[in-house]
């Protein structure tokens, strides 16, 4: 009776406190009751899409600067080699002519052949001389792009915790406009290669930061069409990148008016860019936090009441044993893996081997990045039709067969292939990012999102060598990559579908999807 007595004031003094404020909210709650969408996420959307864009030019910068490139024989018994990639020292003719040398040296020593003249514009292959044993490097070039982004991600993603949103995407930002003003004035392949490495750590800060901060001031019911906006601007800057190639004739001048968007971007996000009200709050600085989202109330002509207080529930981090100690999760983790590394080798070899089909590399390079948008579509339209893992596997199944038909070594058949391909790569990105936030439980979604996304970067760093196997022989690497995709889609079976369930929030939810077991929870946000 005593202890009954003595909980009563400590009751009563907290019901008090509460009524003397309008009100205690989660951010997606004051977001969706106080702020609705309007125009500060408009121009927000616009700063942040912006970047994404800047992102995709940068990835696809070595398409443009690593085209392989003919050569031309000039002594008089011997005729022009218009193979695309091959090289002299390679090639039958090159060895007939080295037999009748007295010297002994080589064919390029002798001056026996050079470079095509209308081909050299924008490969560093002739800006760096790349010849022979030094045509490893030019591939290179794009896989070392994908490793930075793979250690990009990681440093960056602790850095935003630390410091946060804000101060981390300026720092990765700034890597990537120093490293960019760095390559049109340094003449040397492994300053070339250095700088790529530290472009691809970059974009692993600010390209994913400036979605995150984008997405985190939406209300939840917006989420998803800001998530395929993003996508879909993405796209829309990869077929951009071939109108750069048309105005800026040579590689100096391509690789300095690509350092001068991000340069711009960096300056406008240093007075424009806000930091992430739920990283304030994640640090206690409510106060902060509520500054934040009164901006956005009254940016859009709203309000947030004065007496409001801001709450978000523990997040707790689990680690990687939390997957492997469970048997499903166990099968389940390596299948999404291997999603995710389809994906990503679909879409990158795709991009990567451009370079090697028949006619003009800017109009192939914008008809790709075209080819994405119906793709990116077609999957918003069928997810919640038909599903995410149908979607996804027909999408794989029918980029099996374009990898197929591909063998058959016709420059219109290859090229239309291609961009079919693209298309069901475009969709198989929007299916597959949803898919593994659905499929995993609260706990440890961001990390089985993660692991999916390493497996991303692993099959980006390969796609480029896998693309130049076309120079050992035309249908090599769309058989192996055929072959791969058929089998994803045979395992992709064995998951559970997620359309229309509630998100998992224990290990026993995540179990319930196999077994379709209905469940009533609210639809909460990502």
């Amino acid at each position: 009776m005593t202890d009954d007595y003595q909980h009563v004031p400590e009751e009563t003094e907290e019901n008090e406190k509460k009524a003397d404020i309008e009100g205690v909210y989660k951010i997606d709650e004051v977001l969706e009751k106080y702020c609705h969408i309007g125009k500060y996420q408009i121009l927000l959307t616009l700063l942040c899409t912006i970047l994404t864009m800047i992102a995709a030019w940068r990835i696809l910068f070595d398409l443009m600067t690593t085209k392989s490139i003919g050569w031309s024989c000039i002594d008089a018994d011997c005729v022009k080699t218009d193979k695309i990639g091959e090289m002299p020292c390679t090639s039958e003719i090159n060895r007939q002519l080295e037999g009748n040398l007295t010297n002994g040296g080589t064919g390029l020593e002798n001056g026996l052949w050079k470079y095509n003249d209308d081909e050299t514009t924008h490969s560093i292959v002739a800006t760096f001389d790349l010849k022979c044993e030094s045509r490893w490097k030019y591939t290179f070039a794009s896989s070392i792009y994908f490793i930075g982004a793979f250690f990009g991600v990681w440093m960056f993603g602790r850095l935003s915790d630390a410091i946060g949103r804000y101060l981390t995407l300026l720092i990765s930002l700034g890597f990537c406009v120093v490293q960019a003003w760095i390559i049109p004035f340094f003449n040397d392949i492994n300053v070339y290669l250095a700088c790529r490495f530290f472009d691809g750590a970059s974009f692993g800060g600010f390209f994913l930061i400036a979605f995150v901060i984008d997405v985190e001031y939406a209300p939840p019911k917006y989420r998803n069409m800001l998530g395929t906006l993003f996508h879909f601007i993405t796209s829309a800057g990869m077929a951009l990148i071939a109108l750069w190639g048309v105005i800026f004739k040579d590689a100096k001048t391509f690789a300095i008016a690509q350092a001068v968007p991000p340069t711009i971007m960096w300056i406008v996000c240093f007075f424009f860019m806000p930091e992430s009200a739920r990283y304030y709050l994640s640090k206690g600085q409510d106060e902060k936090a509520l500054a934040s989202l009164k901006k956005v109330a009254s940016t859009n002509g709203r309000s947030i009441p004065e007496k409001c207080e801001l709450y978000e529930d523990i997040d707790v981090k689990v680690s990687f044993l939390r997957i492997v100690s469970n048997k499903r999760l166990l099968v389940s983790a390596p299948i999404n893996m291997f999603g995710w590394f389809m994906t990503s080798m679909v879409y990158y070899m795709l991009w990567f081997s451009a370079k090697y089909l028949a006619g003009n590399i800017y109009v192939n390079a914008a008809l790709l990045g075209i080819a994405e948008l119906p793709g990116r579509v077609a999957a918003y339209l069928l997810m919640d039709r038909i599903g995410r893992k149908k979607t996804f596997m027909i999408s794989v199944i029918l980029a099996c067969i374009c990898m197929f038909i591909s063998i058959w070594d016709n420059s219109t058949n290859r090229k239309v292939m291609y961009c079919f391909g693209k298309a069901l790569a475009g969709s198989l990105w929007a299916v597959i990012y949803l898919y593994s936030s659905e499929m995993y439980p609260t706990k440890i979604r961001n990390l089985g999102s993660g692991i999916g996304s390493a497996a991303a970067r692993v099959a980006a760093l390969l796609a480029p060598f896998i693309g130049s196997l076309i120079e050992v022989n035309a249908s090599l690497p769309y058989i192996l990559v055929g072959i791969l995709a058929f089998i994803c889609c045979g395992v992709f079976w064995f998951l559970p579908e997620t359309a229309g369930k509630d998100l998992p929030q224990t290990i026993e939810e995540f179990e319930d999807l196999f077994h379709d077991k209905p469940r009533k929870y609210e639809d909460m946000a990502l």
